[in-house]
């Protein structure tokens, strides 16, 4: 449960009825320690599982991508609310970067044929021309394989940072559950990308609700393929939160229980 987030009240109810709580991320651990709530931080198993250092040649050899193209890649989510509200944007945010670079090459690997689905009604309805290869899963081997990244947010944006990829986050609700979250000021953290928690600060473009404008993210997306010594610099930051996770997660929540 992402109390640290949201509804920090399920708090209460936690401290009462759990004797442990198994983090994975370290900001958790800190959250419930100011709780009152016994919480072990051990690692991802994410990060357990992705090399420190990924091959780009290697993932685009798999996926019969050329070694010299520009590669997008776009992961617009899992579940079937979500994919329904960000295809659009995925879409349009795909057609305007295709208008400023011709030669962009653009991957989507797609969570569950459900999610195909919607994301290939989307593109036929707003890009039919442009040219996206939609993949059956391999979310990793597109992630390792692309220049950048643009994300829902979750837990495929940690595994993109993971991969070492620059990226820009999105978050689209429901227009009511948005309106509540603000009205009742239910969100207590400052960040929802997961990088951006994990560094403390803004190290990637997150946008919400009606920050989401395809110019916008596509332009910040742009930026990441031009400029080499900011890219290398996240890069790098990345490899810290990397190495920081990467704790054999799985061993120490046993230990832990």
């Amino acid at each position: 449960p992402q109390v640290w987030a949201w509804r920090q009240n399920r708090a209460r109810t936690m401290h009462e009825s759990i004797d442990l709580v198994l983090c994975l991320l370290p900001f958790e651990k800190r959250f419930y320690d100011g709780q009152g709530i016994t919480a072990e931080f051990v690692g991802h198993p994410l990060a357990d599982a992705i090399p420190l250092r990924v091959d780009r040649g290697a993932a685009r050899a798999t996926l019969k991508l050329s070694a010299d193209a520009r590669i997008v890649a776009m992961l617009p989510g899992s579940r079937r609310g979500e994919v329904t509200r960000l295809a659009d944007d995925f879409a349009r945010t795909a057609l305007w970067m295709a208008a400023q670079r011709p030669g962009l090459m653009f991957i989507a690997p797609m969570a569950s044929p459900l999610a195909r689905e919607i994301f290939s009604a989307a593109l036929q309805r707003l890009a039919p021309h442009l040219p996206v290869t939609l993949l059956d899963g391999q979310a990793q081997i597109a992630l390792i394989a692309a220049d950048v990244v643009l994300v829902a947010s979750g837990t495929a944006s940690l595994e993109a940072a993971l991969c070492k990829r620059p990226m820009v986050v999105v978050y689209r609700l429901g227009a009511m559950t948005a309106w509540l979250l603000r009205r009742l000021n239910l969100v207590k953290s400052k960040f929802f990308a997961q990088p951006n928690l994990l560094a403390d600060r803004r190290v990637v473009g997150e946008y919400f609700q009606e920050e989401i404008v395809p110019e916008s993210i596509g332009a910040e997306l742009l930026m990441w393929l031009d400029d080499e010594p900011r890219r290398e610099a996240l890069e790098r930051e990345f490899l810290a939160i990397h190495e920081d996770l990467k704790l054999d997660a799985s061993a120490r929540a046993a230990q832990a229980v």
